[in-house]
């Protein structure tokens, strides 16, 4: 483009000392032969005009309308153009308008949001330094000038921004009301730039701020490089070179498993090692075991060594043996018992056993499979028993031998403590094999909970009766434990879950308190002074006598509890029946001194016997179904001689 430059100026130059263009000359050469062509043409018509007299044309009034359509119409579409092109300004000129207020829009928008955030920084920034001036005392001073310089360095940016932006919208403002709406736009463009790339605009600050933290990824790629490294140390054994180890704690380790192998036998054997470390970095490679290293130096040394498995019992080494397959299944059949009994179980050796650790051993240290395989399966302790001596008790045997009684048992199943005789032999300790065996399981089953017995005095018995008012019963809780047997013997159990399945019941006893006669009365027994016969609220009438609208030939009541529940003396008398009387069964008749007499039939058992003197509310039987009966109940009478009386009138309540 510079040519063209060039040419253009030397044109200008050319046409300001008025010399002749090429261009200017084509157009003179041009017009003289036009000249010459026209003067020719006057001398013609001069001629011609000296020869014929002029004559004026006709004038076409049609022409002269076209011409003026002709015109009309270039003039329309002069001013259409003129129309066409201010309305076009006027578009764009509205164009720029709406980027003009697009752009200060945004400017504005840009302004409050960095506004919001300097004040909820400096709010936040405020809130500590007013919890700081409480409590910091004698430093409030220091740290609120040094949070003041941390408050400039982190708002000068905003400020910077915020300064930019009121800059910007002046001056955009300014041009539109002075040039227009393009000077405007220009200036909003050059504004725009200015913050993007200028000296303090968005770029420089983006750097500014991205530089140090690519910086800083920069040093922990480089750290996280240098840490990922593999560091290891060359193993140098008697100048030779053994290999890489992770730390020299494997040589050492290494050398204490050598010592096993060489004194196994309590051999003089030793081996001199002198051993050199050194760090390096490896890129790819295995590191060597201790066992690896311990048969490299066996390896390189003159001791005769042999290819064997050696044999490990709690981590000290026991011997070798050239295969250890048999002793494997040996071990796996030990274990297959216990996993037949407790198919659930955690079950695993007490003592750590391990013959997988294949390497070079001394050839003195090898021993036999089948020997191993032999120990490994024997007994370490025979089963212990106790002989039973004359006049010897069960609780003399505990003592004895140092154990419970519940040891006894469990060693003892099915031994009866009470029936033991001489040269009886009772096992005190179990055989112990070789390898112990523990057995780890969760259990889960129910158990009882045993109630609890309250008493309470009752001034309505008779000193020394009892009554139970309340029947006790156990509770049942489910249990889950982890239980723990070595040997099959339990060792411990540790409860880890309780869920109730039902409460106990309290047992309440009514203790009499009423002080008994010297001598039984008629005072005791008499019309309305019997007492119930039976526990209150658990019994009741059901079947009333003949009297009282019970069947034809009925002279007692019937009373249902449940069977066995427990029945009282009415009245304090004496005993003059108590056993089996035909359709009565089991039956207790007592008189009580004063001609009366009541009968308590059908019982299931007796607990008084005749001559027995009883008192008002002691249990004398319990209630059943003997005799000829259509179901468990208690038939009571009162008698008078022969005579058969209504028990509802001495009775002192009914229920």
């Amino acid at each position: 483009m510079q040519w063209i430059s060039n040419i253009s100026k030397r044109y200008r130059r050319l046409c300001a000392a008025g010399g002749d263009t090429p261009l200017s000359k084509k157009r003179s050469s041009k017009k003289k032969r036009h000249n010459n062509t026209a003067a020719g043409q006057n001398i013609n018509l001069g001629d011609a005009q000296k020869k014929t007299p002029a004559v004026s044309p006709p004038v076409d009034e049609n022409i002269i309308a076209v011409s003026q359509a002709k015109e009309e119409q270039l003039a329309a579409k002069k001013a259409a153009a003129a129309e066409k092109r201010a309305r076009s300004k006027a578009e764009i000129n509205a164009k720029l308008n709406s980027l003009a207020v697009y752009l200060s829009r945004f400017g504005r928008y840009i302004i409050l949001m960095f506004a919001g955030l300097a004040i909820k920084a400096g709010s936040g920034i405020a809130r500590l330094a007013k919890y700081i001036w409480k409590r910091s005392g004698s430093l409030t001073a220091v740290i609120v000038k040094k949070l003041a310089y941390l408050l400039l360095l982190i708002m000068s940016p905003f400020v910077k921004v915020i300064h930019a932006f009121r800059h910007a919208a002046s001056d955009i403002k300014k041009n539109r009301n002075s040039k227009g709406t393009g000077a405007a736009v220009r200036i909003a463009l050059s504004h725009l730039g200015e913050f993007i790339f200028g000296s303090t605009g968005v770029a420089v600050t983006v750097f500014n701020i991205a530089a140090p933290i690519i910086c800083v990824a920069f040093l922990f790629n480089i750290v996280a490089y240098a840490s990922n490294l593999r560091y290891c140390v060359k193993l140098t054994v008697n100048d030779k070179f053994l290999g890489y180890v992770e730390n020299e704690q494997v040589y050492f380790d290494a050398d204490e498993i050598l010592k096993d192998r060489i004194n196994y036998l309590g051999s003089d054997e030793s081996i001199r090692l002198v051993p050199s470390f050194s760090i390096e970095v490896v890129n790819d490679g295995d590191m060597l075991t201790k066992y690896q290293v311990a048969d490299m130096i066996l390896e390189y040394s003159d001791i005769s060594v042999e290819y064997a498995y050696g044999v490990y019992l709690n981590g000290v080494f026991q011997g070798a043996i050239p295969d250890n397959t048999p002793v494997n299944e040996a071990l796996e059949g030990i274990l297959d018992k216990y996993r037949r009994l407790y198919p659930d179980a955690d079950i695993s050796f007490r003592d750590s056993v391990d013959c997988s650790t294949a390497g070079l051993y001394l050839s003195g240290s090898i021993i036999e499979t089948d020997w191993l395989v032999s120990q490994l399966t024997g007994i370490k302790a025979n089963a212990g028993y106790y002989i039973v001596e004359e006049n010897d008790t069960f609780e003399m045997i505990c003592g004895k031998t140092s154990l419970t009684a519940q040891q006894i048992k469990l060693l003892n199943p099915g031994i009866d403590t009470s029936d033991l005789h001489p040269n009886q032999r009772i096992k005190i300790r179990e055989e112990i094999p070789f390898l112990s065996v523990n057995v780890s399981l969760v259990e889960e089953y129910d158990t009882e909970v045993p109630y609890t017995t309250e008493y309470h005095n009752d001034d309505t018995l008779y000193s020394g009766v009892t009554r139970v008012t309340t029947e006790g019963s156990n509770g049942k809780n489910h249990v889950t434990a982890s239980v723990t047997y070595v040997n099959n013997m339990e060792t411990s159990r540790r409860v880890t879950a309780v869920r109730v399945i039902s409460n106990p019941v309290t047992e309440h006893i009514a203790i009499g308190t009423k002080i008994p006669p010297e001598q039984y009365s008629s005072d005791d027994a008499g019309y309305g002074k019997f007492i119930w016969p039976m526990e209150i609220g658990k019994s009741h009438i059901s079947e009333y006598t003949q009297w009282d609208g019970g069947y034809a030939g009925h002279l007692g009541l019937d009373i249902v509890a449940y069977y066995g529940a427990p029945i009282f003396a009415g009245a304090s008398g004496t005993v003059i029946h108590a056993g089996s009387n035909y359709g009565y069964g089991n039956c207790v008749i007592i008189d009580h001194g004063n001609g009366l007499q009541t009968l308590y039939g059908h019982c299931s058992e007796v607990l008084v016997s005749v001559g027995e003197e009883v008192i008002q509310g002691q249990p004398i039987a319990k209630e059943g179904a003997t005799g000829i009966v259509a179901g468990a109940h208690m038939h009571f009478e009162v008698r008078r001689g022969s005579e058969k009386l209504n028990p509802v009138d001495y009775l002192e309540v009914l229920y």
